[in-house]
């Protein structure tokens, strides 16, 4: 969306106060999607061929979902291109006593307004603690920098003494009967 072409109407949703934030579309990436992704990366941050090669490695096992971690894909445009990329890694905590599935980059077209990019990020947020919650992952860990000049933490997020942002993803109770 740049300031010469106005936001699609359809892909829009109001907020309280009067404001206009996009509508994003969320999804866990998959390996079908590498040559996609690590095109849309390239376009962003080009690389030098040695470290790109192994960018595409790294993209390709967080899209064939190893066990070492996600990538989830923010979407929102008519043509299905991508909007946001948050790479998620599942790290050990001893503090946490479990895995947290921890995000400490975070890829977004660079043309995007800052409502979009917020909702992008919250997007993104909220269908991670879905995953997490579905996979027994029981904290999302936010790298200061990737909140930073987006608006704060997004919704469920708290300072941790980590010193990261830090999202409880316990899972709701089971019902019997």
């Amino acid at each position: 969306m740049s300031a010469t072409h106005p936001p699609d109407p359809s892909l829009t949703i109001p907020h309280p106060g009067g404001h206009v934030a996009p509508q994003v579309r969320v999804r866990l990436g998959q390996g079908a999607d590498a040559a996609v992704v690590s095109d849309w990366l390239d376009r962003i941050q080009p690389l030098p061929v040695p470290t790109a090669r192994a960018r595409q490695l790294m993209l390709g096992e967080l899209l064939a979902q190893s066990g070492r971690g996600i990538c989830l894909l923010a979407s929102g445009s008519p043509d299905g291109g991508l909007l946001g990329c948050l790479p998620v890694a599942l790290l050990p905590s001893l503090e946490l006593a479990g895995l947290a599935a921890c995000a400490g980059e975070w890829w977004v077209r660079p043309e995007l307004d800052a409502a979009t990019r917020r909702a992008c990020l919250e997007a993104c947020c909220a269908t991670l603690a879905e995953w997490g919650r579905a996979h027994g992952i029981r904290h999302a860990l936010l790298a200061p920098g990737l909140v930073a000049g987006h608006g704060g933490a997004p919704p469920g997020f708290r300072l941790h003494g980590n010193g990261m942002w830090h999202g409880s993803l316990v899972p709701a109770a089971k019902v019997l009967g």
